[in-house]
């Protein structure tokens, strides 16, 4: 049985660690720098992080930001005070396929309904199958896609937005 949990400050290399073994791969932007930074913003705070377990064992990871931090690009799509964006969702390679990439950003939907906001957004590159997939079962739809040359060097080198309208209490 998988467990959720907000991850702990003591296991945040680890948990860099496991981002970038089982995160990296030609979608995905996971500069070292851009990595550093993310866990920076985890160790003072200012990013959250929740981890999937198999008994002790990190199956997979979601780390979203504080409602209202949105990276820019979607300033022409949101209400940045309403929004949480996540940031990433990693799942173990060995562990795809099970529905634990939806149950963790199931899991930041409830948050964010606790905290009155009114959608999650993400990011992805428009060619990654697998991550259109773990967001559409978890509900969100595309809301725009663009050339990103900054941060994709591969296939259509385009980023797509992707937004979650939320019910909040």
């Amino acid at each position: 049985m998988i467990k959720m949990r907000a991850a702990k400050t003591s296991e945040f290399e680890k948990l860099q660690q496991f981002l970038v073994s089982q995160g990296s791969n030609p979608w995905n932007y996971l500069p070292k720098e851009a990595v550093t930074d993310q866990f920076q913003r985890l160790n003072i705070g200012q990013d959250k992080c929740i981890v999937a377990l198999q008994n002790t064992t990190v199956v997979g990871l979601v780390i979203y930001r504080q409602p209202g931090d949105i990276p820019i690009f979607f300033e022409h799509h949101i209400s940045f005070k309403k929004a949480i964006y996540v940031a990433e969702v990693v799942v173990h390679n060995k562990w795809s396929g099970r529905g634990i990439g939806t149950d963790l950003l199931n899991e930041v939907s409830s948050i964010a309904q606790l905290l009155s906001v009114e959608q999650l957004l993400a990011d992805r590159h428009e060619q990654n199958a697998a991550s259109a997939g773990m967001l559409n079962k978890a509900g969100f739809i595309e809301i725009d896609c663009f050339l990103d040359s900054e941060r994709r060097s591969v296939g259509s080198r385009k980023t797509c937005i992707l937004s979650l309208a939320l019910a909040t209490v």
